[in-house]
């Protein structure tokens, strides 16, 4: 969602920004939730996206943020708390607000909207959510892997096994304790990862699609185009380009 509110123009934010936002954030957010879904990071045959809030409030009128428990959180987060009023100039903030239920833990993403010499607010939001009951908390002796990942995505050189030797972790062993906590085998999930960041690119980037395989640290154009061809759903041609208004 920043990377989204960094690519937009300014005339953007005059010409029919409630709809334009909305749109695309809901386009955005639907391409995520089915892209990770197709990797295994969020499991199938649930829908995520719960709802949309589109509303414009006085942040000088108490008694609706009394009222209103998710939009007293809403004001009350960064870039919201202590604004000044009337606004001062025009400008975009991502909101980012998690709340639970007893099922359920929900988030609400978006944009707040402020137009300099008004009181107002205008939110554009989406809210969703996943059961508890498909989290599981993670395991403490397993959170070594996270620097395991860490050092081999930042090394060209070292195998996985050279890095595993000041850890004192047994080769076989560590990878069945990838198993239980990627979901998936070491290497797998560091493909997985990697292609996060270059979907991030291809959305947010005005990068050619040869240069974002390289900055990725795929072999070539042909090696990232095989990995997501691997998955009927996530063509590369059709992840939207938001940086070429798309």
């Amino acid at each position: 969602m920043v990377k989204f509110a960094k690519s937009l123009k300014h005339s953007m934010f005059y010409y029919d920004h409630n709809g334009f936002i909305f749109l695309y954030t809901k386009k955005m957010i639907g391409f995520y939730e089915t892209f990770f879904k197709q990797i295994g990071f969020l499991p199938r045959g649930y829908s995520y996206y719960k709802s949309e809030l589109l509303t414009e409030i006085s942040m000088d009128d108490n008694r609706l943020l009394e009222s209103d428990r998710l939009l007293k959180r809403l004001v009350s987060s960064d870039g919201l708390l202590n604004i000044e009023l009337p606004i001062i100039k025009d400008k975009l903030l991502v909101v980012h607000v998690h709340y639970s239920t007893k099922t359920e833990i929900h988030l609400v993403i978006g944009m707040a909207i402020l137009e300099k010499g008004t009181a107002t607010v205008r939110f554009v939001l989406h809210e969703l959510g996943i059961p508890k009951h498909i989290l599981k908390p993670t395991p403490q002796h397993l959170k070594y892997l996270n620097k395991v990942l860490e050092h081999y995505t930042a090394s060209d050189q070292k195998s996985v096994k050279e890095l595993l030797k000041p850890l004192d972790r047994n080769y076989n062993q560590f990878q069945k304790d990838c198993k239980e906590y990627f979901g998936d085998t070491f290497y797998q999930f560091y493909i997985k990862k990697k292609m996060i960041d270059a979907v991030g690119d291809i959305m947010f980037s005005a990068l050619s699609l040869k240069e974002i395989a390289h900055k990725n640290g795929f072999l070539d154009y042909n090696n990232m185009y095989k990995l997501f061809k691997k998955y009927k759903a996530l063509p590369l041609a059709d992840i939207p380009r938001f940086s070429k208004g798309v």
